[in-house]
């Protein structure tokens, strides 16, 4: 009894310090694993740097409807024969003219493209927020289906690990008895065949979680030499301690996902811009007014003479002003106006054709997820009651064993058949937890739960 009482105290102690070691290596949940993966992904930060483009592309719009207005100045040294500007007679001598200028011009009217275009590079902007958010989603997606892969390699390897040590217990004994005359080579052979198969077993589920290891840290962008503790508390909790999911109707999850969805408001927005660019094309064919004006001045003299007015005497003598109206009418234009609208036209057609299926395909994948979640919960209720059944099964098959009223055989099975339940138990647990995740996504709430 003292003994009983001496491994108990141990095993707590063995198990505290384990804890605590778990907790100095700071052991990397679901959501921080994703963050990560957010932070370092490098088409999220390709998206990002668009999204700043996109900013540019507003500005450049809302700058078109500004005057543009630009200076020049120009400087003219002539030798030899020249004209006098004055007499416009050719004369050999050597002269120096300076000329300034100041211009501006403002579009007043493109056919409606100056407004359409600032529309356009708004819908642009939010296209491209929409890709950013996009990314981040499907980043920490992935990255939330190769933590759970490996959190399942990593129960397999506990697994078998516990079913080697189980098989490592049962030879031990068979050897014991066969010494004693209670069992015979035969059971020993038997149980060492079973023996080599767990190892081997456990050597192919060590190199699946290596493998799966190496895949999240790839998805995450995480340095491959380092280490990586997962969290494996999940792995401990029992189905019926699962948040139950709410019966909601499939239709209004539909209609969350439809407004919150960012791949569905791309294709929204693509067929917003595509109905922009439909209307800017009629500039194609509609006249353009502008309105220009500047002043113009100019300084002139020989070289090598006097008697010229100064600089600034000059200036402002030579000042000029002018202003103007200018139209542009498109007469023709060898068709181009006309084909680009019957272009933008089926552009806009082809963006609407694909935001129904895309929309159509969200259903699909909204219903799907649901029809998962409900099943996999109850295949997780099931599968816990079958692998309670196959314990017991197999604890009584073995005990029969050590009797020496069951064969080898016998006991195989039976083991055969737990480490099966448990494994299809620890699949079932983990997809379900992946389940319901992506439904809550659906519904709009935010795929990273930040504590």
């Amino acid at each position: 009894m003292q003994v009983t009482n001496y491994i108990k105290v141990l095993g707590l102690m063995i198990g505290g310090w384990l804890c605590l070691q778990a907790s100095a290596q700071q052991v990397w949940s679901i959501d921080r694993c994703m963050m990560y993966a957010v932070d370092h992904n490098r088409t999220v930060k390709q998206r990002d740097l668009e999204v700043k483009n996109y900013k540019l592309d507003r500005l450049q719009a809302i700058g078109s409807f500004l005057p543009g207005v630009s200076g020049s100045t120009g400087v003219q040294y002539n030798y030899g024969r020249s004209v006098d500007p004055e007499t416009n007679i050719y004369n050999n001598v050597s002269t120096f003219n300076n000329s300034y200028g100041l211009s501006g011009s403002l579009t007043i009217f493109r056919g409606g493209s100056l407004v359409q275009e600032l529309k356009r590079s708004k819908a642009a902007l939010l296209l491209g927020k929409a890709a950013l958010e996009e990314a981040q989603d499907n980043t920490a997606l992935e990255t939330f289906q190769a933590y759970i892969d490996a959190l399942y390699y990593w129960g397999a390897v506990r697994l078998a690990r516990k079913k080697l040590a189980d098989s490592d217990s049962l030879l031990y004994k068979t050897k014991r008895q066969e010494m004693l005359g209670l069992k015979g080579m035969p059971d020993v052979a038997q149980v060492e065949a079973q023996q080599a198969t767990d190892m081997y077993n456990l050597t192919c589920q060590q190199n699946l979680f290596a493998t799966a290891m190496l895949t999240l840290k790839q998805k995450m962008n995480y340095p491959v030499a380092d280490t990586l503790l997962l969290d494996t508390c999940l792995l401990d909790i029992h189905a019926v301690a699962y948040a139950q999911p709410t019966e909601e109707h499939p239709q209004e999850v539909v209609e969350l996902a439809l407004q919150t969805n960012p791949s569905l408001r791309q294709s929204e927005l693509n067929k917003r811009i595509a109905l922009i660019q439909r209307k800017s094309s009629w500039a194609n064919i509609l006249p353009q007014i502008s309105l220009f004006g500047g002043v113009s001045s100019s300084y002139y003299k020989e070289l090598h003479k006097s008697g010229y007015d100064s600089f600034s005497r000059q200036f402002h003598n030579n000042l000029g002003q002018y202003f103007g109206l200018s139209m542009s009418i498109p007469v023709f234009n060898r068709f181009s106006g006309v084909i680009s609208m019957r272009r933008a036209r089926n552009n806009y057609r082809i963006a609407g054709e694909r935001y129904e299926e895309q929309k159509s395909d969200l259903q699909k994948l909204v219903v799907q997820a649901l029809q998962d979640r409900n099943g996999y919960l109850k295949e997780t209720m099931q599968m816990e009651k079958k692998v309670a059944s196959d314990s017991l099964a197999y604890r009584v098959t073995r005990r029969k064993f050590e009797e020496g009223l069951m064969t080898p055989l016998d006991v195989q099975n039976n083991a055969a058949t737990l480490l099966e339940s448990e494994m299809l138990l620890l699949r079932s647990k983990l997809t379900y937890l992946l389940k319901c995740r992506l439904v809550d996504y659906y519904k709009g709430e935010d795929i990273i739960h930040i504590e």
